[in-house]
């Protein structure tokens, strides 16, 4: 994960996207592109095309404005941009979100989307970033860190895998474990069952023993939380154990789209409690 792209409104929300996109740079000695996109009203008669028009070139150069001022705040504060350090530019592009997160991530080859979401809060900051994360993480093949509106300034101590006992959470979690490194992290590994019962301990036992075949002398922790709704189980270990960030495996079915269920959003989504890094199986 070490070009990363980082999508701004220049909202609140989005700033603290940017810290953490900052921090993962630095770590990674990576790169970072700032993203702004400025979308074109739709007119019908050529007098409000010319008013559109003007007002899209205003945009356009306030937006540009303002990422220049990130990046000289990144080489200013961070030592972005000079010698070994991280390197960081932008891109502004009159387009949809979804559309040039997904053309960039396939042309420009970048490996880490980290963006802000609100999950229900202002409807101005929502207008750009918190209402499009879910759609990015649908969208895109890379792995996408979502940065809730809510979140403490960037430290990435612990993180906790959510498993499924999916095929596929082995070589997800060797990626995340990879993540973990640059910053010294630990990882738990949490299951959620709704009850405490024979055959679910026996499962627990058969994947515990696979992850300490697949990682031999990698001080990985595994846990299993008994709870009626998974996500309240995670959120309640999150809390316990003082984590900064939930990572998930997203499949084509199952838990990422319970996390995000209408229930779920209307009580406060998830993904605007918690930083959530959604990796993708080995189908996307």
């Amino acid at each position: 994960m070490k070009k990363i792209l980082c999508p701004t409104d220049f909202s609140k929300t989005a700033a603290r996207a940017v810290e953490y996109a900052t921090l993962i740079a630095r770590q990674a000695g990576g790169h970072l592109t700032l993203l702004h996109v400025v979308h074109l009203p739709i007119v019908d008669t050529s007098e409000t095309a010319l008013v559109a028009s003007e007002l899209l070139g205003e945009q356009m150069r306030d937006a540009e404005e303002r990422l220049k001022g990130l990046c000289q705040h990144m080489e200013e504060v961070h030592g972005a941009n000079r010698g070994n350090a991280f390197t960081c530019d932008y891109v502004l592009k009159e387009a949809l979100l979804t559309d040039i997160t997904q053309h960039l991530t396939k042309s420009s080859g970048y490996d880490l989307i980290v963006m802000g979401t609100t999950g229900g809060g202002s409807a101005l900051e929502e207008l750009l970033i918190g209402s499009n994360a879910e759609a990015v993480i649908e969208q895109v093949k890379c792995p996408v860190l979502s940065v809730p509106s809510t979140a403490d300034r960037p430290r990435i101590n612990k993180i906790i895998y959510a498993s499924d006992y999916a095929p596929e959470d082995t070589e997800t979690l060797r990626e995340v474990l990879k993540f973990a490194s640059l910053f010294g992290a630990t990882v738990d590994v949490v299951h959620v069952t709704k009850e405490a019962s024979e055959a679910n301990r026996s499962k627990a036992e058969k994947f515990w023993h696979s992850l300490q075949a697949a990682f031999p002398g990698v001080p990985l922790r595994f846990q299993e939380v008994i709870s009626r709704h998974r996500d309240e189980g995670l959120k309640s270990y999150f809390n316990e154990v003082g984590a900064d960030m939930i990572a998930i495996l997203r499949r084509d079915k199952g838990f990422l789209r319970e996390l995000f269920s209408q229930s779920l959003a209307e009580k406060m989504t998830y993904q605007a409690e918690v930083p959530l890094l959604v990796l993708k199986g080995s189908r996307h």
